[in-house]
């Protein structure tokens, strides 16, 4: 395949807008079709490879960035699986009990988390997760790629304050927060990827709607913001939807389809 332009995609709140892991019929040939006219799909998500894994083989996409930035796999092939390192793990615990906030702690095949407080299942519920594990120690004996910290946005400043210069803070979801390293984010990984493959000299689009696609629309050369995006997502899009069906419509109007 002849690689003529990279498209990025979020998941939650753009192709996915009901955040449940279902893209809308009519999209899905049209991923089946992306390589015959030279477009390179490419997933890009904070979820993590064990929930996203049906929609990746029904979309027939097997290039994605998740956990927003931590884990990269181009053409099939794995180039970055970040661990973070239990030093910084145990301090962000030490903060979140604290304050009675739960941690989670996720890599590609599965999750935990150290307890399970109101805020933390109307999150789970939020999200279609069922099932969680309660497993403080986890990070012990688990790669663990990122953490999530389970609040409102009016704690989240704690977290600021305290590791701005060790973590990378991205809320992205109502009471959730993602904690990851400094350096990692959905554009270091964009630019891991362009650079494994040779790519700079392609276009690159990108769809999305929350905090964490800012990174990624500050280095494509094309972002598409959904309709009901984020104000500072939209103020730095090429273009904004006007509809509800915010993805098909980013295509068609960058000639995409």
């Amino acid at each position: 395949m002849v690689i003529k332009r990279i498209v990025f995609f979020d998941l939650d709140g753009t192709l996915c807008p009901n955040q449940d892991m279902q893209v809308a019929p009519e999209l899905i040939p049209l991923f089946r079709e992306f390589k015959n006219d030279g477009t390179l799909p490419v997933i890009a998500s904070g979820r993590s490879f064990y929930e996203v894994a049906p929609l990746l083989d029904q979309l027939q996409v097997d290039s994605f960035i998740l956990s927003n930035g931590c884990y990269i796999v181009s053409q099939g092939q794995v180039v970055q699986n970040y661990q973070m390192p239990n030093e910084l793990i145990q301090a962000v615990i030490q903060v979140a009990e604290a304050h009675q906030h739960n941690v989670g702690f996720f890599n590609q095949s599965e999750y935990a988390v150290t307890g399970m407080n109101t805020v933390t299942q109307n999150h789970m519920t939020s999200m279609h997760l069922e099932h969680t594990r309660i497993a403080p120690l986890f990070y012990q004996s688990h790669l663990t790629n990122f953490l999530n910290v389970y609040l409102n946005d009016t704690q989240e400043q704690i977290y600021h304050e305290l590791f701005n210069k060790q973590l990378n803070i991205i809320r992205y979801a109502p009471l959730a927060i993602d904690i990851l390293p400094l350096g990692i984010s959905k554009a270091q990984a964009i630019a891991k990827m362009i650079a494994k493959n040779d790519l700079s000299h392609v276009p690159t689009y990108a769809f999305g709607d929350q905090n964490n696609d800012l990174s990624m629309f500050e280095i494509v050369d094309y972002g598409i913001a959904m309709k009901d995006a984020i104000p500072e997502l939209k103020k730095v899009a090429a273009y904004t939807a006007t509809t509800d069906q915010g993805v098909f419509e980013g295509l068609k109007h960058f000639n995409i389809i």
